[in-house]
């Protein structure tokens, strides 16, 4: 099958004008501009786009599906507060509400032009089935939690048995990894066990680290809301904490918990020398703009990132701490923000981060042989995005027009795997409005 459009944006190539990609079992098999495409392949069926971008799929390097009936519930808390009232609004939820919430979230990624996510999943069941319902490729990392060393044995074990029950669900687009939540939920001699025990299973691994100040309060000085009132509220309050006297990130990096294989999600709360340190160990970096701003927690300083040459994508984070899964918002905001930090309009482009929106993200995932770009023998991830209505027009720059004027709306096509999921803003065989309802109902949960 030919997909044609008037623009086709591959990444690593140019853009082509009036192009064309050839998808054949699940793989590009050609990419070049249309007249070509159709004198190579006479009489093959082809689907013609129009006025629309061809692009590949987004990459979102890191989401928690299973929040996303959280949706808007603590739109106005700091980092501190939210974390409260979200660890309490959790235990209202039993395992069918999180599938349900699951679901939308796993809705909304595909609706949006995401073909691949890096989960963090509580609910393990919840998400991987939500993935499999709608194709999405991409990482499941099992969350471990754990502040109590005299315990470390038994939660290995419960990591293990949780790791083996994720694979057995997972479809052959998702790859199970593992993800110590963080710093402050995290005891050093943990991280290390856990990090130690992924690298034995070959198992990528995300970790939330230097999100805000109060992370960074509680590591380096034991101290402020982290400390007391959420210890408290998870029953760790009379657990010990010696405060480490170091950022975030150097704490991981004294307890061996750094490495290519691991995944810094946020890294809000970094100073140059944190950074050096991510460059010393090839650790890659999920950008997550619009979480880290609604919180309060910073802005991170993306553009060292990439001066450093580190690995980086952009992640959404859950609906709980952002409000829609649309990577276009995301991009805009990681180049608003950076200007706006920098005081400089050119220290950030649009090419950039249009590239960590898709290459990026797959890079940081270690599936950039697999996705991020269009080119032949890769899979067929792609998505296409109207680009007809008049706050596109006038078109001179289709790039810029792309990053700086499009959201999620304007995604009507979304292929995973050569397989079409997503029709003229219509999901394939999924009843849409089921989803939301179950969603509405696991909301009241949480109102009462």
């Amino acid at each position: 099958m030919i997909y044609e459009a008037d623009w086709v944006l591959p990444i690593t190539e140019p853009l082509l004008r009036q192009g064309s990609v050839r998808v054949e079992a699940g793989v590009i098999t050609d990419v070049a501009p249309s007249a070509e495409m159709r004198s190579r392949y006479p009489g093959e069926a082809v689907v013609n786009f129009h006025h629309a971008i061809l692009m590949p799929g987004f990459v979102n390097t890191h989401v928690h599906l299973d929040y996303s009936a959280f949706r808007g519930l603590f739109d106005d808390c700091d980092f501190g507060d939210w974390m409260l009232k979200f660890m309490v609004s959790k235990r209202k939820l039993d395992s069918a509400d999180y599938a349900a919430s699951a679901m939308l979230g796993a809705m909304e990624c595909v609706g949006s032009g995401i073909t691949t996510i890096g989960d963090t999943i509580f609910d393990g069941e919840a998400t991987l089935r939500a993935a499999s319902t709608f194709g999405l490729r991409g990482y499941a990392f099992v969350e471990a939690f754990g502040m109590d060393d005299s315990k470390i044995g038994l939660t290995l074990q419960r990591v293990e048995e949780r790791v083996a029950r994720a694979r057995a669900l997972a479809g052959p687009l998702v790859t199970v990894g593992l993800s110590p939540h963080a710093p402050y939920t995290v005891s050093g001699a943990l991280f290390r066990a856990l990090t130690a025990y992924a690298a034995r299973e070959g198992l990528k691994v995300a970790t939330h680290v230097a999100e805000s100040l109060a992370e960074v309060t509680f590591v380096r000085n034991g101290a402020g809301v982290l400390a007391h009132d959420f210890r408290e509220l998870v029953g760790w309050d009379s657990l010990p904490w010696m405060p480490t006297g170091t950022s975030p990130v150097k704490f991981l990096e004294q307890w061996d918990a750094l490495g290519a294989d691991i995944i810094a999600i946020h890294c809000v709360q970094v100073t140059p020398s944190d950074i050096e340190v991510l460059k010393k160990h090839n650790v890659a970096v999920a950008h997550c703009p619009k979480s880290n701003a609604k919180l309060g927690c910073g802005i991170a300083p993306v553009g060292d990132f990439l001066s450093a040459g580190l690995r980086v994508g952009i992640g959404t984070d859950s609906l709980a701490t952002n409000n829609i899964l649309d990577m276009f918002d995301e991009m805009r905001m990681a180049i608003f923000l950076h200007r706006a930090s920098q005081g400089s309009a050119v220290c950030i482009s649009a090419e950039q981060v249009l590239r960590m929106a898709t290459l990026g993200g797959a890079q940081v995932l270690g599936l950039e042989e697999a996705v991020g770009s269009l080119r032949p023998g890769k899979r067929a991830d792609m998505i296409a995005v109207d680009m007809e209505y008049s706050h596109f027009s006038p078109i001179d720059d289709p790039v810029s027009a792309l990053v700086y004027g499009a959201n999620q709306e304007d995604v009507f096509f979304s292929m995973i795997d050569g397989r079409v999921v997503y029709d003229k803003k219509v999901f394939v065989d999924i009843d849409a409005s089921r989803i939301i309802e179950d969603a509405a109902s696991v909301r009241l949960k949480l109102r009462a």
